[in-house]
């Protein structure tokens, strides 16, 4: 093929290589952070049958039932920074809060305000991943746009809804299970109630016991879905 300029042939090249090295500086630049993290704990007095909502978008949850009227939280920020020192101020843009009590608890995770040009810069660097430990008999309701949920222990109703990642969930007494409806737009569902195992587009997972009281719904945008007996 006919070179069309020297010109243009070296500029080409020079765009391209600019490019290159910006990028992989950029790139070095990111695999040069590291990884910090900041435990807080936070409690707060819950009732049986009471609702606990969890808002919050990046961050694994792991759900545990237990046998006390109380909600206990671990909440782990975790940052990356090129130091200690840079991570500090990472975590004040990360905020939990914890609201309402007895009836009625709301978690939330409040992440920096998002710039309109730039909306998603800089959030791969900050998660919060959360241990709860809630009454066993009480409802959840939650949403996470990005992290794995697993529960156990829980025999109250449930929602949840997250749009990447994986959701696993053992039911205590499958004979007081009642419904569970779960699907995932792209992902993968397996579970030991009725033998599902299965993965690629609109997966979807059911059970019907008009006999039981618990009601579970999972909905996942990509990712998996795991529900199995706890015993």
């Amino acid at each position: 093929m006919k070179a069309t300029s020297n010109l243009s042939a070296n500029g080409s090249f020079s765009s391209f290589t600019l490019y290159t090295l910006t990028f992989c500086f950029a790139f070095c630049g990111a695999a040069r952070a590291d990884e910090f993290s900041k435990v807080s704990h936070h409690s707060v007095r819950m009732f049986s049958y009471g609702l606990l909502t969890i808002e919050t978008r990046t961050g694994d949850i792991r759900i545990e039932g237990w046998d006390e009227p109380r909600l206990e939280v671990e909440a782990e920020k975790v940052v990356r920074a090129k130091s200690e020192a840079a991570a500090k101020p990472l975590y004040e843009r990360l905020q939990v809060e914890l609201v309402g009590q007895d009836k009625n608890v709301v978690i939330r995770t409040q992440y920096p305000p998002r710039r309109l040009w730039r909306p998603f810069r800089g959030e791969s660097r900050l998660s919060v991943n959360y241990r709860i430990r809630m009454p066993y008999d009480a409802n959840l309701r939650l949403h996470c746009v990005d992290g794995d949920v697993s529960i156990i222990g829980l025999v109250g109703a449930q929602q949840v809804r997250v749009n990447y990642g994986d959701v696993e969930i053992r039911v205590p007494h499958v004979e007081f299970l009642r419904s569970l409806r779960a699907r995932s737009l792209l992902g993968y569902v397996q579970s030991d109630l009725n033998g599902a195992d299965s993965a690629g587009f609109a997966q979807g997972l059911s059970y019907w016991n008009p006999k039981g009281g618990q009601d579970i719904s999972i909905s996942v945008r990509m990712g998996g879905i795991f529900v199995y007996r706890e015993n």
